[in-house]
């Protein structure tokens, strides 16, 4: 017999007992019935605390039983039940958060959205859909395939990087200066693929720190891409307002915080181009230094292309205008410059080189060529006369 056996038959057996002294001590007139009602009503009460101890020993072992439960899970998953990857809160994290730690009083049924309060509010009141386990899983393991996909990509761009170094027989025209002919100089050394460890397999602790590792830099990336799209909005402002300086200082701090944002490199070599060549101030190597703008919008759009070529194969939203952008600007410039050869190489290569270019800008480039080729022409005229004048 249990432990628990034995104490009901010990219980049992004393009530036994008591009932019998009690009827013996009623013929013997011995007791009233005011007395034995006394008694009757201290049993009841025995009985009834008996009774709340062992139903609330019985809770405290549930109780028990369910927060391990819940703290295998988190050490398997990370989390309990299902999981928002708004808030990134589990079930029982909101339901502690509104409606207390006591989970005896929380409401029964399935919980299909997060119920925090700011979810809530962030999604016009309707909570975000949470996330099973295996739902959570295929996540995690989709990351992982992105990183995988994004590392070969990078490989891919960086190896189309050195074979266009190695088959340069001289600088180009408009490429950046030597020193900046690094990889390093096209992306941040927070996405270089040597700075990332081994993808671990997932539900493990050290695919959580890899995971962390990843939303954190995602979170750095958009706080910067943020702040340099601000930048960007502003410097546009100046520069439509005819405040030139001002607004190159703005695209150049923007680029800072976002050196391979293409939209800046674009807009800053349109500004500097309505610099008409004033000094202006920029760095290299870590240093402050002033150059021509003419040269710098040569500079910036040669870096667009570069980009554009190189880390996104000509490929992808947004990548034809940037490139549209780029040769037209840096056709300008070189016209400026007095390089007109140049000029007219960066029309033909945009006409060549971008696919389904846009009727407006067909015909904008069009009269650019036409220009040009009238420069030329109109050189080789004085060219020849002067030979005829000997």
């Amino acid at each position: 017999m249990t432990r628990a056996g034995d104490e009901d038959l010990e219980s049992f057996i004393d009530q036994v007992d008591d009932i019998e002294k009690t009827v013996k001590a009623l013929m013997e007139g011995k007791i009233d019935m005011a007395e034995v009602d006394r008694k009757e009503a201290a049993i009841k009460e025995k009985q009834r605390r008996a009774e709340e101890r062992k139903k609330q020993q019985q809770l405290d072992a549930e109780r028990k039983a369910r927060h391990a439960a819940r703290a295998q899970e988190r050490q398997k998953w990370g989390f309990v039940g299902k999981w928002c990857p708004r808030c990134r809160k589990d079930e029982v994290e909101m339901m502690e958060d509104v409606h207390g730690k006591d989970d005896t009083k929380w409401p029964s049924g399935q919980v299909d959205r997060c119920i925090n309060p700011s979810c809530h509010s962030i999604n016009d009141g309707e909570g975000v859909a949470l996330l099973s386990n295996e739902e959570r899983r295929r996540q995690l393991e989709g990351k992982v395939e992105q990183l995988k996909k994004d590392r070969l990509e990078k490989a891919m761009a960086k190896d189309r990087w050195q074979r266009w170094k190695s088959t340069q027989a001289h600088k180009r025209v408009g490429a950046w200066d030597d020193d900046y002919q690094r990889w390093d100089k096209w992306v941040g050394s927070d996405d270089e693929e040597d700075e990332l460890p081994p993808v671990p397999p997932p539900d493990t602790a050290e695919f959580k720190a890899m995971e962390q590792d990843i939303n954190q830099r995602a979170a750095d990336k958009e706080k910067r891409r943020s702040e340099s799209n601000r930048l960007k909005k502003l410097g546009n402002d100046e520069l439509s307002s005819g405040n030139l300086s001002k607004a190159f200082k703005l695209y150049t701090k923007g680029l800072e915080d976002d050196k391979g944002n293409r939209a800046l490199l674009t807009n800053r070599a349109l500004c500097a181009i309505r610099l008409q060549n004033k000094k202006v101030t920029v760095q290299k190597l870590g240093e402050d230094v002033q150059v021509d703008s003419y040269d710098q919008a040569i500079d910036d759009c040669s870096k667009c292309l570069d980009i554009c070529e190189f880390l996104h194969d000509n490929k992808g939203p947004g990548i034809a205008d940037s490139r549209i952008k780029a040769y037209m600007r840096r056709a300008e410039a070189h016209s400026l410059k007095g390089a007109i050869d140049d000029a007219l190489s960066d029309v033909k290569a945009c006409l060549e080189g971008v696919p389904k270019l846009p009727p407006r800008v067909l015909d904008d480039l069009g009269k650019m060529r036409d220009r040009f080729e009238g420069e030329l022409e109109e050189r080789r005229k004085v060219v020849r006369l002067k030979e005829l004048a000997g």
